[in-house]
């Protein structure tokens, strides 16, 4: 783990904190991301992954517990924790998805132990096979649906939601369309700041109009994403114009639909 960027006070007392929480089956929680990575900026959060039973995770005291024991590394930048348990990662590791895969390949353990090792052992079985594109597909489109369906509470979760439609859009496109995917190509596809420049550097012969304007419009939607963060003005003008574009480029009613309902 790197260290260095966490203040080292904090740390211990954040991991005192976490020996106190009360879960009927072992927890893991894993550190990625530009903090992680030593590439944090002043705009980076930092990323935790809980890796927790299902029975757990159902009862949100629990969840609730994990994130107050977390609370004090919001000194060093906003926390953002996921959740999920070793069947659901397992299932996504066999697809291949970008986001498990940097779990798997790009974080350390900030706490418990055990559980992402059992799921690297099987990682390395079979991570040199040939990505099942069509089944990771499938379940990409599947996540587009879901987040198209959310409701949102606030403006940056409404942001948030845009990015991870437009996000996973360019995945499919590539998945479809490049014939050599590699490994480091879906890792790079599912960190922030460099999937715009991975698509227009590698990809740029390939590059369709509709694909080059997601990208256009993933950029405006990063730069929302750092004003949410300052709280500086995002008028509604600006939120349904970003609407609109990614609802012409997927050609999709529905998302029309779904993001006004």
């Amino acid at each position: 783990m790197n260290y260095d960027a966490l203040n080292p006070w904090l740390y211990t007392q954040v991991l005192d904190d976490l020996e106190s929480v009360f879960s009927h089956k072992p927890f893991q929680i894993l550190f990625y991301g530009s903090w992680e990575r030593g590439q944090a900026n002043s705009e980076s959060d930092v990323n935790f992954y809980l890796l927790a039973h299902s029975t757990d995770q159902m009862k949100a005291s629990f969840v609730d517990s994990v994130l107050n024991a977390l609370k004090p590394m919001e000194k060093v930048a906003p926390i953002n924790m996921i959740a999920g348990d070793s069947e659901s990662l397992k299932h996504r590791m066999r697809l291949f998805e970008p986001g498990c895969l940097q779990l798997l390949e790009n974080s350390s353990v900030f706490f418990g132990e055990s559980l992402i090792d059992t799921l690297r052992s099987d990682w390395n079985k079979i991570k040199y096979n040939s990505i099942p594109r069509k089944e990771l597909i499938q379940y990409l489109e599947k996540r587009i649906r879901f987040f198209k369906q959310q409701t949102t509470r606030n403006l940056k979760e409404e942001v948030g939601q845009l990015e991870r439609i437009a996000t996973l859009s360019l995945h499919v496109w590539a998945l479809k369309t490049i014939e050599d995917l590699t490994i480091s190509e879906l890792l790079a596809m599912d960190i922030p700041s460099q999937v715009v420049g991975l698509f227009q550097n590698l990809y740029h012969s390939e590059l369709d109009e509709p694909t080059l304007a997601l990208l256009k419009v993933i950029e405006r939607i990063y730069d929302c994403k750092k004003r949410v963060r300052w709280k500086k003005e995002i008028t509604r003008e600006e939120m349904h114009e970003l609407k609109y574009k990614l609802v012409h480029i997927r050609k999709d009613e529905e998302l029309l639909v779904d993001l006004w309902a």
